[in-house]
């Protein structure tokens, strides 16, 4: 059987693709993977470097290629390709069965009952609703209806006649009707697919909780942690779709819908949503999301409204003459038809054209403000064009041609015949004298009965009443509605009416009285803060895209630092900052480099780790002054690779190399006085994905952390007050030939697996108990394959050493318990032939990373810190399912999760890796390119100078201040 699972995305929307086929390529390996582009890659990344097929929308088999990406949004255009693309995908792989998955989807377990279904079925479909709605929240019942009964963010299809006869019907109608419009009963692809249960057999309907839990059936479905899976209503959860959902706002979980925020999910939802945001964001989220869309411009750079896409249909001669929509001709073709002016009772020169009505025609709310745009509104809704409708719907101004002529040819008479040019809003009301010289006192004269809590001017009034929204949202004016109405007029009002201060001034004065017929002073101060907000959010909105960006990205650290998530990888990367550090860092003194403080000497992880950051930093050409920490836990410190240390620290940045549970005594062991004058710096790892409690307050010492996987950094941002940096170890590996298998004691006549690690490290998350289970499953008492097992400080733990060594014994196992020097480690690495981690749990994984540089097989547990560079091209990974950590694990907490890999399957990678030389060579190889160019000195060290950059820009916006950077604790 060969299968595949597919999603459609523009370039902007890359991060999505990827963090659904890490999902894929963790739980089907075996699955094809292909992303189809709706875009052009137009050089923003490089398709060889990603994790899946990719393939151009260009590239497919649609007639009129290039009239079928002009006339369609983005949004209908990734869903009017769908039928294309899959009856593409399963003749040029020859593929018997292809799963579409929306890009903001994730797996959480196989797709194999999926796949097994489709033995039965030819069409797979998942419903949107399963049960009742019973509340008032959006969406609806009436919005599922209106917008499909099936969810098309998921399709599977067996490769049969009844199938394909399927996709020709469907491509047929997505042809030309893959649009938004619900009055037509039209909603993109999803509306079409209601009609396939009854038009072709073969067609299964999912409704196994499980499948597609998405915000529309949240409602009726209970995730939950359950026997080390998570679970809905009981069963395993499959797949999430996080429709709707931007990281960068994740309180709202999904702009979509008004049932949810996040924080009233629970918590194992909240932990779901979280650590999806986190993958986003380590997987280019900010970077992406600004890249242009190929097909949202002419080619001469003039953007393409897309309101204006469907009027083709009014000119369908274009499509007969245009080859190109696109190109100079179809953009001039387009501005004569768009800018064509619209003839209503034998008017000319109305300034409304065709492309103004069709905005008009298309936004009701317009409609109920303005409902005569040919006679009282007209000069509203043109100057209402020329600014909020420019905006609102990205017109360049050769699109407004006629509505500034229109202006401007109303504004001349108006001048000639001696009017003033006054706030437009005056224009548009009807029945109103404009040339009596009481025209302001008129309208702020005072319309009310009885005696309201506010008074309304004419002016107000006639605003009010010209605006049925404004109705319904502000039943009682003067009234209960009070307090709300005039926030809204000093605001918004004044903004969309291009009020100027004489005519609030009357509305303005009555602001304290108004409030004061509220209750209670907390209500008062809320909306004194409620207009004050609203006031600063129309200001904001004035500054343009741009500054919206800036803005959205401000609120995104805001909610991040107060709900204790802070940003993760590349947003991190870009915008992470702890929201006081700025005013309270320390300056920059003009020495632009780096204090490096760790265990140097130290022969374990942790000190390796620092020897490896003074080396990418090096390679960097940053300035270093190294600071050695004596380890006390008892192990050789003999290292001196990464060169002399001191004790000064004369950089304004330090970076401590230690964990957190060592935090309080390295730091109480040094100048206090010298930190608090740094920005600090920690480098933690962890290895499970939730991080201690009894650990949060070592956050105080620092500024930000760097860890060293997006796995570390989903475990630690959940806790962190402040930025969580990805920057991973660098990999640098020099091996000497003088060190053969005979300075090891090895057999140079057998082919040698190899599990490596420290006891000092957990016994049972290392699992080397797994990797001989696993080896004695692959090849029993067989002599001509051997099993190294490497320990150090096996002596430190009798018990489970002696375990170990009566395990091993059984099947004639090598175990060596010995502190090698680095260069001997690294040196023993290479002697053998395959690296074996059957590992419950890593925070990076080291020695699968040196394996790999050193173009070594390895066979990994598909978990934690190492899927950063280990996948299912350059390693033979081990799938797993979690299990609590248990007792008598300590520092993990028993309750925590974390992998019981496969044993059968790492068994089953052992004989491939023996049987199979082109594919162990094939995946070596692809190991060793990945780990040489991505976690290289230089690559590492790239990372981390683009790191120290950004902090030096902001330690010197407050030159000659010296202050304590933030939440630093100074004795």
């Amino acid at each position: 059987m060969k299968a595949a699972v597919c999603t459609i995305v523009a370039k902007n929307y890359l991060p999505y693709a990827r963090v659904l086929m890490d999902s894929v390529r963790l739980w089907n390996p075996a699955l094809l993977r292909v992303v189809v582009l709706v875009d052009r890659i137009d050089g923003c990344f490089n398709p060889s470097d990603e994790d899946f097929a990719l393939i151009v929308s260009e590239d497919l088999n649609i007639p009129k290629s290039k009239w079928f990406h002009f006339k369609y949004t983005i949004l209908e255009l990734s869903t009017a390709i769908k039928p294309y693309a899959l009856e593409f995908l399963l003749h040029r792989y020859e593929l018997d069965k292809v799963i579409f998955l929306d890009p903001d989807i994730k797996l959480y377990a196989s797709l194999q009952g999926i796949l097994d279904r489709l033995e039965d079925y030819s069409i797979l479909l998942t419903p949107h609703l399963t049960g009742v709605l019973e509340d008032d929240f959006r969406p609806s019942d009436l919005d599922i209806l209106r917008s499909g009964t099936y969810n098309l963010g998921f399709l599977a299809l067996a490769s049969r006649p009844e199938t394909f006869s399927f996709l020709e019907w469907w491509r047929k109608r997505l042809y030309d009707l893959c649009v938004v419009d619900l009055p037509r009963g039209l909603f993109v692809d999803q509306r079409w697919v209601d009609l396939v249960p009854g038009l072709f057999s073969g067609v299964g309907i999912i409704r196994e909780p499980g499948y597609n839990v998405a915000y529309w059936n949240l409602g009726l479905r209970n995730i939950e942690w359950r026997e080390g899976q998570l679970r809905v209503n009981g069963e395993p959860l499959c797949f999430f779709h996080f429709s709707g959902f931007d990281p960068t706002e994740p309180e709202q979980f999904s702009r979509h819908q008004n049932r949810f925020r996040l924080s009233m999910l629970n918590r194992p939802t909240q932990e779901l949503i979280l650590e999806y945001c986190g993958g986003l964001l380590s997987r280019g989220f900010e970077e992406c999301r600004n890249w242009p869309y190929a097909y949202s411009r002419f080619q001469n750079g003039f953007a393409i409204p897309d309101v204006g896409r469907p009027l083709h249909h009014e000119a369908s001669e274009l499509a007969n003459v245009l080859e190109d929509p696109f190109g100079e001709e179809g953009f001039r073709a387009f501005v004569e038809t768009w800018n064509q002016p619209i003839m209503e009772e034998h008017r000319t020169g109305t300034g409304i054209s065709t492309l103004a009505y069709r905005i008009y025609r298309t936004r009701t709310d317009v409609q109920a403000a303005m409902p005569d745009i040919f006679g009282g509104d007209r000069f509203r809704f043109l100057e209402w064009m020329s600014s909020t409708g420019k905006s609102e719907h990205g017109l360049s101004d050769v699109f407004l041609a006629p509505v500034w002529d229109a202006l401007a040819a109303a504004r001349k008479h108006k001048r000639g015949n001696g009017h003033s040019d006054h706030n437009s809003v005056l224009n548009s009301i009807q029945g109103l004298d404009h040339r009596t010289v009481g025209q302001v006192e008129r309208l702020n004269e005072y319309i009310a009965e009885g005696k309201p809590t506010l008074k309304l001017t004419r002016l107000a009034r006639i605003i009010y009443e010209s605006r049925p929204e404004l109705q319904r949202f502000f039943p009682d004016p003067c009234g209960r509605d009070s307090v709300k109405f005039l926030v809204w007029l000093l605001t918004y009002g004044k903004k969309e009416h291009l009020l100027t201060e004489p005519y609030l001034a009357p509305l303005r004065s009555q602001w304290e009285q108004v409030l004061a017929s509220l209750g209670h002073w907390r209500t008062r101060a809320w909306y004194r803060l409620l207009l004050i907000g609203m006031a600063s959010s129309v200001t904001v909105r004035t500054f343009g895209a741009a500054a919206s960006s800036k803005v959205r990205r401000a609120k995104t650290r805001a909610w991040l630092y107060l709900h204790r998530i802070p940003q993760r990888g590349a947003a991190a990367e870009t915008e992470g900052q702890h929201p006081s550090s700025t005013s309270e860092a320390m300056p920059n003194n003009g020495n632009v480099g780096l204090n490096l403080v760790g265990y140097l000497r130290a022969e374990m992880g942790v000190g390796e780790s620092a020897r490896a950051a003074a080396k990418a930093a090096l390679a960097a050409g940053i300035p270093l002054a190294l600071r050695n920490i004596d380890s006390t836990g008892g192990q050789r410190s003999e290292d001196y690779s990464a060169g002399p240390t001191r004790d000064g620290l004369p950089y304004p940045i330090t970076v401590f190399h230690v964990n957190a549970d060592q935090t309080n005594v390295v730091h109480a062991s040094l100048d206090q006085d010298r930190q608090c004058q740094h920005y600090n710096v920690g480098c933690w790892a962890w290895e499970l994905s939730r991080f201690p409690d009894r650990w949060t307050s070592a956050f105080d010492y620092y500024q930000e952390i760097w860890t060293p996987s997006t796995f570390c950094v989903a475990s630690i941002a959940q806790k962190s007050p402040i930025p969580v940096i990805h920057i991973p170890h660098a990999i640098d590996v020099d091996v000497s030939p003088s060190l053969g298998r005979e300075y090891f004691g090895l057999p140079t006549d057998r082919f040698i697996f190899l599990t490596l690690f420290d006891m000092l490290s957990v016994f049972a998350r290392k699992n080397p108990l797994g990797t001989i289970q696993a080896f004695a499953t692959a090849f029993g008492h067989d002599t001509s394959v051997h099993l190294v097992v490497k320990v150090n400080n096996g002596q430190r733990f009798p018990n489970q050493f002696t375990i170990l060594q009566e395990r091993a014994a059984e099947y004639r196992i090598t175990v060596i318990d010995s502190t090698f020097t680095r260069p001997e480690t690294q040196n023993f690495i290479n002697v053998c032939d395959c690296l074996v981690s059957l590992h419950r749990s890593e925070g990076f994984g080291l020695t699968l990373a040196e394996a790999m540089f050193l173009g070594k097989p390895v066979i990994a547990t598909a978990y934690s810190g190492n899927m950063d560079f280990t996948t299912s091209d350059n390693s033979f990974l081990v799938p797993y399912s979690l299990i609590p950590v248990g007792k008598d694990n300590e520092p993990y907490d028993e309750d925590c999760l974390w992998a019981d890999p496969c044993i059968e399957q790492a068994a089953q990678h052992m004989r491939t890796v023996i049987a199979d030389v082109a594919a162990r060579t094939r995946i070596a190889a692809a190991g060793q390119e990945y780990v040489r160019r991505t976690l290289s000195p230089e690559a590492v060290g790239s990372r981390i100078a683009d790191r120290l950059r950004i902090i030096q820009s902001r330690l010197s916006r407050t030159p000659g201040q010296k202050q304590q950077p933030a939440r630093l604790k100074c004795r």
